[in-house]
This record gives C-alpha cells, structure tokens and sequence, in this order.
C-alpha cells in the first residue's frame, strides 16, 4: 500500500506515523508513505497557496492550481491506473470500517488534506474522486483525518500486524463492537476475571466474546445493534434449514415470570418470547417441580437431541440435561451463589440478552 498525502504541513503527517506498529510496517516495505507539500508546486515566490474567496466572507481559500499540479505530478509517478484521490472533509461520506476495507485492498491512495476555508471547488471537481469525512465536526485541517485513515486501513494490509486475526476479530466486526479483554493479575482491587475466560474451554469462551459483543453494541451503539439484528434475521430467513437445526426450547417456568405481562422479573424476558416466535422456535416451559421430564418432552415434539435447548434456573435441572446429553444453558436465579465445580463447563450467563445471542447462532 502506497500512501500519497497531499498537505501544507508534510513535517505533520510524517511526524505523526512514522512510530509504533505503522513505523515498522514503513520499515518492513509493507506500506509506504509520501508527504507532498502543496507548497512547492506554487509559483508564488512567497510560496503562498491561498487567497480570498470570491463573494467575501470570513477567512481563505486555498488555489486550485497547486492543488491540481501536486496532484497531477503524484498521478504521473504512479504506475498503472489512477489513483483514487480522497478529500478528507465534513462533508463527506463517513469513514467506517466497511469503507477501510474497501481502501485497503487499492495499491496507490492518494489523500488531499484541505486548510483555511477549504479549496477552491474547481479542482476538487477535476481531480477528486471520494469525499470522506471522520465525523460531524470541523478540525482546522486535513492532516489529522487522513493520518486516523492511514491508521485503520493499514491495519488490514496483510502483515501489518503480528497477529494476522486480530485485523478481522475486532471492533466493528459484524457491527458488532470487541468484547471485553482482561489481563493479569486475575485478581485487580477486588475486581476479578470473569471464571469462563479460565475454565479452558475454548467454545465456550468463544460464545461468551460474542454475547459480550451483542450486549455491548446494544448498550453503546444500539444504531450498530440495529444493523446486526437485521443482518442476523436476513442470514437465518435465507439458509435452509438443516436436519440439527435448532427447533425446540424448554425451559423452567420461572426463568420466564411475567414476560407476557410486560412486567417481566427478568430482563428481556419479554422480547426474549419475541425473538423465539420469529425464529419459528417450539417452547415448551416445565414447571419447576418437575425438571427432568426433557425426554418425554422430545418424543412428543419429535425432535433430537441437537435440535433441542434447554434454559434452566436451577443445578438440578442443569444436571438433569447432562444426562440427557442437552444443550443446555444455565441461568440462575441467584447470581451470587457459588457454581457447583461440576457445572464448569456448563454456559452460564447473567440475563435473557445473552440468551438471545445464543439462540441466533444455534438458529443459523
């Protein structure tokens, strides 16, 4: 990848990314980058690139002419077709990762950082090709937007990080925000790892990052969440269903108290229902004196094993579904009491949220 950056301030963009992981990568010929003073193809002799606007009003304009020849001179040098020319401005398309992937598989970009009261619309309509912007807010110039681009779409170039999946598996993943991470010491001013990141049980660890994801996107960006809820709909409405797709739930009574009242004791109970009759999921609840009727149960639906979760409140009921070799998911009424050491391996999670989670990728 070959960056071509177009600026009055050269020192600025070199200064700012020739450090850490991009400086390496820069050092290893993985991506290359080329700071083009503006300033050098005026013919001013004070070197001077900006006058006053047509019309009046407050502040410069910088010229088209230096704009349009320090352009014209990087296309010249590159090799093969033109280079997609990006005006970093407010009034752009926004930056997102979707549009970073897209710029990282170009060989050549080239990225016009604009000044003053911007450039004279001429030349932006003769050599620009993207109009994109960082957010909805003004900087006083180009730099530091283009030099945040760099930063993200030279991460996905290969090689650029030392752990290739770090690039795929992060935040914005599937418009899903990164879970949670945790470092050592296990124990930090009282605040301890949560037990599933240690059991060694890597499924399960895997299925608790993506509950994490889903619960944080829906706290943090619920427009993201939105995209992803519609997303997931589309893939399971589009993928025929398999032989051990995911048909029936049981679970106990009172892990569902209240959720047609719209009062429900437990947190989305409510839209928990609701997700189960748009996946064309059975329900059956137990009542909680009889927890071990999942056998019975599954003759009279006609339905597998694998085509079968179980959602129990209770060690009893989780023990019960070991039995019967059940998925089975355990979501206990009391948060604070201790996890039987037999349950380890078991999933549990704290709300009906994550069990929606659970659900949309069993349904899949």
């Amino acid at each position: 990848m070959n960056y071509h950056v177009l600026t009055l301030f050269p020192e600025m963009i070199e200064q700012g990314l020739h450090t850490s992981i991009l400086g390496r990568a820069m050092e290893k010929g993985l991506i290359n980058l080329e700071a083009v003073d503006i300033r050098d193809y005026t013919e001013d002799k004070h070197r001077k690139v900006d006058d006053y606007p047509y019309g009046g009003g407050a502040g410069m304009v910088m010229q088209a002419e230096p704009v349009f020849r320090a352009c014209e001179d990087v296309q010249r040098r590159i090799e093969g077709e033109k280079a997609r020319v990006i005006y970093v401005t407010p009034q752009g398309k926004t930056f997102d990762q979707a549009l970073a992937q897209e710029l990282a598989r170009e060989k050549d970009l080239i990225l016009l950082c604009g000044h003053y009261e911007g450039i004279d619309e001429r030349v932006l309509e003769e050599v620009v090709t993207d109009y994109v912007s960082i957010g909805d807010y003004v900087l006083t110039g180009g730099e530091l937007p283009a030099m945040v681009m760099i930063d993200a779409i030279s991460r996905l170039v290969p090689g650029v990080l030392s752990n290739e999946v770090s690039a795929e598996f992060e935040t914005f993943h599937d418009n899903l925000l990164e879970y949670p991470q945790y470092s050592r010491p296990e124990v930090w001013r009282g605040k301890a790892v949560p037990p599933v990141l240690l059991c060694g049980n890597h499924d399960r660890i895997e299925d608790w990052r993506r509950e994490q994801s889903i619960l944080r996107t829906r706290k943090r960006r619920p427009d993201l969440y939105e995209s992803y809820e519609t997303a997931q709909m589309a893939s399971i409405s589009d993928k025929k269903l398999s032989k051990n797709r995911l048909k029936l739930i049981i679970a106990d009574k009172s892990a569902l108290t209240g959720a047609e009242e719209g009062c429900p004791e437990r947190p989305w109970a409510g839209e928990f229902l609701e997700l189960i009759r748009e996946l064309d999921l059975k329900l059956v609840l137990l009542p909680e004196e009889d927890p071990k009727r999942f056998c019975k149960i599954m003759e009279r639906e006609r339905v597998g094993r694998r085509e079968a979760l179980v959602f129990t409140t209770t060690v009893e009921g989780v023990l019960a579904a070991r039995e019967e070799r059940l998925r089975t998911v355990y979501l206990p009424e009391d948060e604070t009491a201790s996890e039987p050491k037999e349950l380890i391996y078991y999933r549990r999670i704290s709300d009906l949220l994550e069990a929606m989670a659970v659900l949309r990728k069993l349904a899949q």
